[in-house]
């Protein structure tokens, strides 16, 4: 298929990795290296590459004659007159149809094979789509947990401070019990997220077709997006070679097809009989005597009761209904793309306008509170402040860029750019 000169060319170069990887060494895998693993050995996606095989073998001796018939005969008359009369008879029937009935029959199965090499385009987008996005998810949680990580360390030197105060009657145990609750409930949150990653590693081992005891480690790569690429409207082309429109389209071939193939069955075959008989038979005043025959024989069914007329209205209304699905699925991607793709650009604001405001803010005062400690002016106490205060804003802005990075990965599965991107080795977000 289209991915596997680049399947061949990248699995090579981290294929040793994952050979010689035990327990003792996880297997540390990029986005791109996940996807391109998931492409290779995902048991799903090694199915639907076999159903083509099927359709292939199918395609290829579909549209034959039925076999021939040998008929063979035998008559005497011992049970009753007992003359010694007998006759033999043997014959070749063969069927013959008078439609392009198996003309149509080798359409259709053409058709299939068509229809299962969508089949598998459409799993591979949406197999992409959700090893990106559990890609996405455990590295913006390994992320966030490194932060918190970081809160733990500065919340519990924080309260050491307040301790020393306490001892020295400047700041009271209320401080303290505070403190020591913000730190309980950043151990929770990182318990939370914790079970989280694992949730999303063990969804993703399943979808790259490793073992549950193969350690998993997917590279953080990096987080903020410098620019949105161009999101062009879900439409003309960019539809047509959409695998989930071809998929329904297909149907549609051979629902047509189906169509003129039940017109096609009103006639039955005409079979078509050589034989050769040879008959003893008494024949007054001589005796037995033997004749033979050698002849043809021709059987051709009349549509005169049954005229198919059941199957072929039944064909014509599965034409609708296929052309009905088409148009849906046709609104449902393009109403979803433009969807997310409004979502992305607000989304993209958002995030750069909390980047400019919120974080720049919080970093000028974190500047400007260590350069006041440094000179006297504000306790310890207010340095930690605002430390907790700068990382508690990082881990937002974290969020922010992982709902952004997975309304692009939404947004690339529903258009279907995912896969052009696989195949020229490019699965990151061109913006990183």
């Amino acid at each position: 298929m289209h991915t596997y000169k680049y399947l061949l060319t990248t699995l090579f170069i981290f294929y040793a990795s994952l050979t010689h990887a035990t327990s003792e060494s996880a297997l540390k895998l990029t986005s791109r290296d996940a996807v391109t693993l998931a492409l290779q050995k995902n048991q799903s996606l090694m199915a639907a590459r076999s159903a083509i095989e099927q359709a292939g073998a199918y395609s290829q001796y579909a549209g034959r004659l039925d076999n021939p018939e040998l008929k063979l005969g035998y008559a005497s008359d011992r049970t009753f007159n007992d003359e010694g009369e007998r006759a033999y008879s043997i014959g070749f029937e063969q069927r013959f149809p008078i439609t392009n009935r198996l003309k149509l029959l080798k359409n259709v199965s053409a058709i299939e094979v068509k229809l299962a090499g969508a089949e598998l385009r459409d799993q591979e987008r949406l197999l992409i789509r959700d090893v990106e996005s559990a890609a996405e998810l455990i590295s913006s949680l390994n992320q966030r947990l490194s932060l918190l990580d970081g809160m733990i360390g500065l919340q519990a030197d924080f309260a050491d401070f307040l301790e020393t105060r306490i001892q020295n009657g400047e700041a009271s145990t209320l401080d303290l019990n505070q403190a020591r609750v913000s730190l309980f409930s950043v151990k929770q949150e990182i318990q939370s997220l914790t079970k989280q990653r694992d949730v999303a590693l063990g969804s993703l081992r399943s979808l790259l077709g490793l073992e549950p005891d193969t350690e998993l480690e997917i590279l953080t790569e990096q987080t903020r997006l410098l620019r949105l690429p161009e999101m062009a409207t879900l439409d003309g082309e960019i539809l047509l070679s959409h695998p989930e429109y071809q998929l329904k389209a297909t149907l549609g071939e051979i629902a047509r097809s189906q169509t003129a193939l039940a017109k096609a069955n009103r006639w039955a075959d005409i079979a078509v009989e050589v034989f050769f008989e040879e008959e003893r038979s008494v024949d007054e005043p001589d005796g037995l005597g033997r004749d033979r025959f050698f002849g043809i024989g021709v059987s051709i069914p009349l549509p005169l009761h049954d005229q198919n007329r059941g199957e072929i209205r039944a064909s014509r209304y599965r034409e609708l209904q296929i052309q009905h699905e088409l148009n849906a699925v046709t609104l449902r991607l393009k109403n979803e793309a433009e969807t997310l793709k409004r979502n992305t650009a607000a989304t993209y604001r958002q995030a750069s306008k909390y980047q400019e405001d919120a974080v720049s803010l919080v970093e000028q005062n974190l500047k400007e509170i260590k350069n006041a400690y440094a000179a006297g002016q504000v306790d310890l106490g207010e340095v930690f402040r605002v430390q907790e205060q700068h990382l508690t804003i990082q881990s937002t802005q974290l969020e922010l860029w992982h709902e952004l990075k997975q309304l692009l990965i939404e947004w690339r599965a529903v258009t279907a750019r995912n896969l052009t991107t696989s195949a020229n080795g490019d699965l990151s977000n061109e913006t990183l």
